[in-house]
């Protein structure tokens, strides 16, 4: 029997341009925003409101502009921001998006994302942690999903989760309900 050499590797070798081509290929596979595939019977943006509402409860998956003019909805008719472009500079205006995050229409909306925009259209409290994550601007959608299930907004998740329609339609529901109570608690 033939004893193995020490100073030879038993692993293959791999040319260099290999290994760069095969870590290109991971970067940008790995980076890539997830995008919805599910196309709608009829387009959204041509509904009113309240039918955007009812097909919200059919949709498997909430991609990012229904997620915005969904949560829009809590501040009046989304008539006046009929463009995902309008809706999104209303939102950064109000402080519930982080320009940082560069959020596209078609992608799909996570848990953490809406989180972060309902609990700044909301007013809800920050936690010490979303305090302390502020001035890094880290963790701001996790931590504000942890704020919107002890509130009982939003069921335990972590915050990459997408959102389906009917998650999406509870939330605002939830929302809703605690905006309407607090008004008629400062009345």
């Amino acid at each position: 029997m033939r004893a193995r050499s020490l100073d030879k590797p038993c692993l293959p070798s791999f040319s260099p341009p290999m290994i760069r081509y095969g870590l290109s290929l991971a970067l940008v596979a790995g980076c890539a925003a997830p995008r919805r595939t599910f196309q709608p019977p009829h387009d959204p943006a041509t509904l009113d409101d309240t039918a955007f509402v009812h097909y919200l409860a059919t949709v498997p998956v909430a991609s990012v502009d229904e997620g915005l003019r969904a949560v829009l909805m809590l501040t009046g008719p989304t008539s006046q921001w009929p463009t995902f472009e309008e809706r999104r500079a209303e939102l950064l205006r109000l402080g519930a998006l982080r320009p940082e995050w560069e959020l596209e229409a078609n992608q799909i909306l996570d848990k953490g994302t809406l989180a972060y925009m309902l609990r700044v259209l909301c007013r809800l409290p920050h936690g010490l942690s979303e305090v302390l994550a502020k001035a890094t601007h880290l963790g701001s959608r996790r931590y504000a999903l942890k704020t919107c299930i002890d509130e009982g907004m939003l069921p335990y998740a972590t915050a990459e989760e997408p959102v389906t329609g009917a998650e999406l339609l509870g939330a605002l529901t939830k929302a809703e309900a605690r905006s309407g109570s607090s008004a008629a608690d400062e009345s």
